[in-house]
């Protein structure tokens, strides 16, 4: 009987077990890349997201403090109509954690991803991105920059370019 018995197989390298290890391995990968793209892109909209929220509030800040100069148009101090533009991070009542203080092109480039900064030379707000891929329009630009300008009404604040971060406008 023993002559009967087949010879011993050795144990295949490659076997049933290794395979569905290796396929749930490479299914892991696929999938956490996945979700990385999805994780920064969720970041991008976010800080799309913020920095239109701090320019809504820049804005109206801005039209707050020209109604406010109207009501008390007697008191010259307080006209903003020919002052020119000033610092609207400081008619805030509260700065934005990340805004930077004053500082021109140079030194908001030396400053985090995430930066405010009011540049008082040319009037102008500047944001550094956290992460500048997302910005499409235009290339390889370091920062957006927004002029605050004086007109008959209340001063605007409209962007220097025409920026596109994500197929999105940002003004």
């Amino acid at each position: 009987m023993a002559a009967l018995r087949p010879p011993a197989q050795p144990s295949p390298v490659w076997g049933g077990r290794l395979t569905e290890c290796g396929v749930v391995l490479a299914l892991m990968i696929v999938l956490a890349s996945v979700l990385g793209y999805q994780w920064r892109e969720v970041r991008a909209q976010a800080e799309l997201a913020q920095v239109q929220s701090t320019l809504g509030a820049l804005r109206t800040a801005l039209v707050v403090a020209h109604l406010k100069a109207a009501v008390d148009s007697a008191r010259q101090e307080n006209q903003i109509a020919g002052v020119g533009p000033r610092n609207p991070f400081a008619m805030l009542q509260q700065a934005p954690p990340n805004y930077a203080g004053l500082a021109d092109p140079q030194r908001l480039a030396a400053l985090p991803g995430g930066s405010w900064v009011y540049d008082p030379g040319c009037g102008c707000i500047g944001y550094s991105p956290l992460e500048a891929a997302w910005l499409e329009a235009p290339k390889n630009a370091g920062a957006l920059w927004f002029r605050v300008g004086a007109t008959v009404g209340p001063p605007q604040i409209t962007a220097q370019q025409r920026y596109v971060w994500m197929g999105q406008a940002v003004n």
